[in-house]
């Protein structure tokens, strides 16, 4: 349980999915699995994977053609052996169905070490507890995505917004751009109206995670 609280913290300060493949990598090592990922189906059939590694025995589970449809019946984790239909995997997966708005079904899969499959019932548990902080980042992520792909930054937003998420302050973008400061505030105030946001750090928050500026 002294785990769970940094793992959700983290979870809920993401902001995109490599964050949360980053995430999965980290606890593939942790934890020695095999594997860990997520596959998400959205409703038009479209089909997301985001994995620590996309490992040939991932991909063997993610591939199931089975698996969409369990996950639609599934509410509660268990191993791939105890599926039905069972998935035929060579070793055995946990597998955690997810559900809500927006996906039509999703599953977060475990490749579990021999001697780990024993404590099946216990990791299930503990990645049933997370599993609701990652269906809330996923959507969290799904809507940022919605909200920042339908505009466009010209070069001198693009450029204020950048500074401004390295920590400048209006006056100190002015003088790197040569233009004043009021300029720069104007343009700052292009992009928190684009992206229908409150204030600077939230537009700067979301053009992060919809991939409209690096920093």
């Amino acid at each position: 349980m002294s785990q769970l609280e940094p793992m959700v913290k983290k979870l809920q300060a993401m902001t995109s999915f490599d964050e949360l493949a980053d995430f999965f990598n980290t606890m593939q090592m942790q934890y020695k699995y095999k594997f860990c990922g997520l596959v998400l189906w959205h409703a038009d059939d479209k089909r997301d994977i985001v994995a620590a590694s996309q490992t040939d025995d991932f991909k063997a589970v993610a591939s199931q053609t089975a698996l969409r449809q369990i996950c639609l019946k599934r509410f509660t984790p268990a191993l791939s052996s105890e599926l039905e239909p069972a998935l035929d995997l060579v070793s055995d997966a946990l597998v955690v169905p997810l559900r809500g708005n927006g996906l039509e079904a999703a599953a977060l899969i475990i490749g579990l070490q021999p001697e780990q499959a024993t404590m099946a019932q216990q990791i299930a548990w503990y990645w049933s507890i997370v599993a609701n902080y990652l269906y809330e980042a996923i959507h969290r992520f799904m809507r940022v995505s919605e909200q920042t792909e339908h505009f466009m930054l010209t070069c001198r937003e693009h450029a204020c917004l950048v500074w401004a998420a390295k920590g400048k302050t209006s006056w100190e973008i002015s003088q790197i751009l040569s233009i004043s400061e009021r300029t720069v505030n104007f343009h700052l105030g292009n992009c928190i109206r684009k992206t229908n946001s409150c204030n600077r750090q939230q537009a700067i928050s979301k053009c992060v995670a919809g991939g409209h500026i690096y920093v």
